[in-house]
Formats: structure tokens, C-alpha cells, sequence
């Protein structure tokens, strides 16, 4: 019955008369028999070609598409993988991360529904989740953003279900849920190294004020790669801002000028493009040039070669974290009694090159 019931659809022109076209009516108009046209929408048998000729002709003419609901029903799977992300006005990270999810999961065969949610939104992200599970999706990717409650919240949420689920880069701590991170402290270690070895020891370091892992791994990568170098500059010249937004960026950088006063900075290292972007904002206004004047680099590679001057940054490896997501969802839906469980996979970001850094060795 199932195999029929696949077979079935209502043709997307818009007349009102047109009727439905049902398996027995495709069967008819190319002469052959209805399981024979079953086996070849479905293709699990034999179907000589020159009747599958006929058959393609035929749903071509009548523009049929095979009903996907019953085919979930009869293979007990829908192909189909949900994604739920957060937006962002500023912030194209997460954007970036939902194409290339839906690009990778397309190459291995399955269909991505990628649903996006406010910040704070939490009876958004609730209602989405139903909506998903509404699908019959075969497995989730959460990207939940930087809002610590709603992740720890999800956490709880996720839990529950019963499908395979991925989180990407900001996870709550549940087992049986794989979790796919970028090395912050690595990638804020190496852009504190790149300055250093421009010769640059004044080095302030701009982040989001936060008690989340990725904003505290990224001060701690700045803070162990400057131990030794200048103890007390770090300790007196690290800043934070309340969120990673442009405004909040210029803002902080404006007060770090007048704080610091003739004693500036030869360079800033942002925790964030957006921050970054705020931070050449600050500088153009007060007439101190980049990198002549002071060296800037962001982290994320969001924006950084759209500012002026293009900016030096670490790149996140956003088609590297949504092949892992894709992957790590694939293998556990396709090899069930793997071993995968709470395997959390870990990928350093790379670090760009662009105009923002004056190497101080040269003279």
C-alpha cells in the first residue's frame, strides 16, 4: 500500500482542474503495469528501458514529483536533516555555517531544513524544535549561538530527543550529543604570536566580558602567548564589552585612546571582526593610521576583507566545522551501534593575512 501511496502527489500548476495524478493514472497513459511504474519511481527493481522511457515521459508531461512523506513512511527515514541556528544582524558566521551545511549534506544525499531563531528567543527555539520533529527530520545540528541560557536550556531540550544531534562550537555539556569546536585559545595564541614576532610587546587585547568557554578561551590564548613577554601590560590592558557589535567595539576603543593617552598601543588584538571593525572606526577618527600607526587584528574572518584597511584575522574553517557537523550526524544515523557517543571534534582556526599589521623589525 505504501509503495501506491508514494506514488501519489497533486500537480503544482495552479488550475483547479486538474486532477490528482495517482500511480494507476501514470500506469495507463505509458501502458505498462502500476508496480512497474512503483519500481522505477522508487527504483528498488527491475524496469526494462524502454518502458522506463515511457514512464519518465509520461511523469515528465504530467509533472509529477514522488510523494516524500510516504516514501519516510515506507523506509522509515525522510532524508532530511534539520538545522537550527541562530541570527545575527552583524554577525554572517552563522549564516555561513548553514549554507555549507546544506551544501555538504546535499552531497551525501540528504536535505537540509535550516530554521534560524532570535537571540534570547527560547519559545523560539522550542517551537522550532516541534516543528522539526513535525518533519519527521532524521537528525539535528544546533548552532545556538552565544547566549549562555538559551544553550544550557537547549541542553535540557535536547535531552529528550530521540534522533541523533550535533552542536556546533558553543555546546551544553549532554551525553550521546557529538560536538563539533573551533580551538580558541590555539587560534588567539597564534594571532598574539604574529603580532609578537612583528615586534610588537604593546599589545592590548579587546574581547566580549562573558564567563562562556569561547570568549575565556580566546582571552586565555592572548594571555599565555604574552606570559613572560609583559605579565603587567596584560594585566592592565585587556578589555571587554558587554556584546560583539560594531557600536560597542568603536565605543571601547574610544575610551582605551583616552585612557591610555601619549603611552598608546603599537597593536590591538579583537576577539571578533565586528569588534575589529568598531576598533578602525575609533582609530580613523582620531587620525592614527593602520597599521603605520597601530597594528589591528580580528578573529572570524566574517568581514575582515571588506574593512579598509582589509584586516588580518583568524579564520574560523567554516566549510571544515559543517563538514564535521554533517558528518558526525550522517555516521551516527547511518552505523547506529557505532561508537561515536559523546566525541567532541575540535578544529583550529587559520590565520589571514591582509593589510592591518606593520612589521616593526623592519626599519
Amino acid at each position: 500500500m505504501l509503495e501506491n501511496l508514494e506514488c501519489e502527489k497533486i500537480s503544482y500548476k495552479t488550475d483547479e482542474n486538474v486532477k490528482k495524478i495517482t500511480i494507476k493514472r501514470i500506469a495507463e497513459e505509458a501502458a505498462v503495469s502500476v508496480s512497474c511504474v512503483a519500481r522505477c519511481v522508487n527504483k528498488s527493481g527491475y524496469v526494462a528501458e524502454e518502458k522506463r522511457r515511457r514512464i519518465c515521459e509520461v511523469m515528465d508531461r504530467l509533472h509529477y514529483i514522488p510523494n516524500q512523506q510516504a516514501k519516510c513512511l515506507r523506509d522509515g527515514c525522510s532524508k532530511l536533516i534539520g538545522h537550527i541556528h541562530v541570527t545575527s544582524e552583524e554577525n554572517i558566521f552563522f549564516t555561513k555555517i548553514a549554507a555549507t551545511i546544506e551544501k555538504e549534506s546535499f552531497t551525501r544525499g540528504y536535505k537540509t531544513i535550516s530554521i534560524a531563531f532570535e537571540e534570547g528567543n527560547m519559545e523560539m527555539v522550542e517551537n522550532q524544535l516541534r516543528d522539526l520533529l513535525a518533519y519527521r527530520v532524521d537528525g539535528i545540528i544546533l548552532n545556538p549561538g552565544i547566549n549562555g541560557k538559551i544553550v544550557q536550556e537547549l541542553g535540557e531540550k535536547v535531552k529528550g530527543l530521540t534522533i541523533p544531534t550535533v552542536m556546533i562550537e558553543r555546546p551544553a555539556d549532554v551525553y550521546e550529543v557529538e560536538k563539533v569546536l573551533v580551538d580558541n585559545t590555539e587560534g588567539s595564541y597564534i594571532a598574539t604570536e604574529r603580532l609578537l614576532a612583528a615586534g610588537h610587546r604593546k599589545i592590548v587585547y579587546l574581547g566580549r566580558e562573558s564567563e562562556e568557554p569561547v570568549e575565556q578561551e580566546r582571552y586565555h590564548g592572548y594571555v599565555q602567548a604574552m606570559r613572560g613577554v609583559d605579565d603587567a601590560y596584560v594585566q592592565r590592558h585587556s578589555y571587554f564589552t558587554q556584546e560583539y557589535t560594531v557600536e560597542h567595539g568603536f565605543m571601547k576603543c574610544m575610551e582605551i585612546l583616552e585612557k591610555m593617552g601619549e603611552d598608546m598601543p603599537t597593536a590591538i588584538f579583537a576577539s571578533s571582526d565586528i569588534l575589529a571593525a568598531g576598533v578602525l572606526r575609533a582609530l580613523y577618527e582620531k587620525k592614527i593610521r593602520v597599521p603605520e600607526d597601530i597594528s589591528v587584528i580580528g578573529y572570524d574572518d566574517t568581514i575582515a576583507k571588506f574593512l579598509s584597511p582589509p584586516l588580518s584575522t583568524m579564520r574560523l574553517p567554516v566549510r571544515e566545522i559543517a563538514e564535521a557537523a554533517v558528518d558526525a550526524l550522517i555516521t551516527k544515523l547511518e552505523k547506529p551501534g557505532g561508537n561515536s557517543g559523546n566525541r567532541t571534534v575540535k578544529i583550529g582556526p587559520v590565520y589571514v593575512e591582509r593589510n592591518s599589521v606593520r612589521d616593526l623589525n623592519r626599519k
